[in-house]
Order: structure tokens, then sequence, then C-alpha cells
């Protein structure tokens, strides 16, 4: 237990030292306040969420390195499916349920400008803009302006070391998937639920790159998923 404290406390420090690294990255000239909004965000929540008394096992690895093919085998039926590639960062939680179903939580619009800002402000010109506004992707101009600007990328720029320029990638995929999920997104939080027999309709937005990109949250409940934790938990002890 003190091994575990000790590690809580290392962690809540590096936290610390980042939310100090984003703050002196704000105060830079041209910086906008919501270039780093959502790390700051995930920084300042972290506190909270390392004071719950709740045990999570986290499933990490490459991609296409069979996370959801283990978690499958685990709760013995084919519920997970990814395949959203490098553009999202979203976690797909898993709960013990009565029904099966599935929670899809969407960015608002609001949340979807400012990673789409934070992305710009990484791009390797900005000279195409047109104007000095915050970036809103529900202006046709702006998402025109966008695509204009992603064709005009060198190969060099599109992608370095072997892999595709996340900030790149995750445009791209925003302005691709706008048309499919307008009409689910709002000023506020939006929630889309699928349960048992609907419940494998959710895997064509997790499982899409350009539909990922707009969720920020994958709940799902499995009622074998009770027997998984406890096999877990013996594991654990």
């Amino acid at each position: 237990m003190d091994a575990y404290n000790y590690l809580k406390e290392e962690i809540l420090k590096i936290n610390q030292d980042i939310l100090s690294l984003i703050s002196k990255a704000k105060s830079m000239p041209g910086m906008s306040e919501t270039s780093f909004g959502d790390w700051e965000k995930n920084c300042r929540g972290l506190p909270d969420q390392m004071k719950e008394d709740i045990m999570r096992v986290a499933v990490v690895g490459p991609i296409k390195s069979g996370k959801s093919t283990f978690l499958n085998s685990m709760l013995r039926g084919d519920y997970l499916k990814r395949g959203a590639g490098v553009v999202t960062s979203i976690v797909t939680r898993v709960r013990s349920g009565d029904r099966l179903s599935a929670h899809l939580y969407f960015k608002s619009w609001d949340e979807v400008n400012a990673e789409m800002e934070q992305a710009l402000v990484l791009f390797p010109s900005l000279e195409w803009r047109k104007n000095n506004s915050n970036f809103d992707i529900r202006s046709e101009n702006e998402r025109h302006q966008i695509q204009q600007a992603l064709k005009t990328l060198s190969s060099e720029q599109l992608i370095s070391h072997d892999t595709r320029n996340l900030n790149n990638v995750l445009l791209t995929s925003y302005i691709k998937g706008y048309d499919r999920v307008y009409d689910i997104l709002s000023s506020d939080d939006t929630t889309l639920r699928y349960e048992e027999t609907t419940f494998a309709e959710h895997k064509r937005f997790v499982g899409n790159e350009d539909l990922a990109v707009y969720l920020k949250d994958v709940q799902l409940q499995i009622p074998s998923a009770r027997e998984a934790i406890l096999r877990i938990q013996c594991i654990w002890r």
C-alpha cells in the first residue's frame, strides 16, 4: 500500500509539472486560450479521479496488437470492436450490467472546435486562413479552407518517421466525418444508447476513424463482465 500511495504522489507531482508547462505555453505570443484546452482539462481532473476507490484494469498496447480480441476472449463474446487507428484517445470502459448495452458519449461542438484549433497550432502553415477568428467546423468556408490546405501538404509533412502526422490525420478525419455526425452533435454533451438487439450498431462509430474522432468516451455494460472481473481480481490478489 505504501508503494501504491508513493506512485500516486509521484503521478500527481508530474501532473502538476505538466500544468505549469501548459500555463507557460499559453502565455506565448500568438497562442489561443483554447490551444491546450483538452490537455489542461484532463490534468485538472486527474486529482479527483485518483481519489476514487475503484479498481480499474487497463488494457493497453500498440495499434492492431489484439487488445479487443483479448477482451472479447475474456468476456466470451464479440463485444468490442476498434480499428479507428491513431486518431482517437477515447477509452472503452467495460462494466458488468443486467442488460447488454453500449453508451456512446459524443463531444460538443465547442470541444470539437477546441481540439481542431489545438491541432492547427502545429499546422505547417497558417497562411491559408482568411480570418483570425476562432475556428468553427460548422462553417462550410472553414471546412473548405482546411480541405484545400491539407491537399497542399507534402509527403514529408504528412508522414514522419514512417508514421502519419497525428494532427493532419485528426483534421482530415473531422472533415470527412462531419456530414455523418452533424445531426447528432449539439452545444451540450450528447449520448447515444444501444441495447440488446441494437447493441452491435455502436460498432459503426468505434470502428470508423472518421466517426470515432467525434467520440470522447464509450461505456459497455455486459452481463458476462462480472465473471471476467472476478477472474481479474483473483489474478490481482
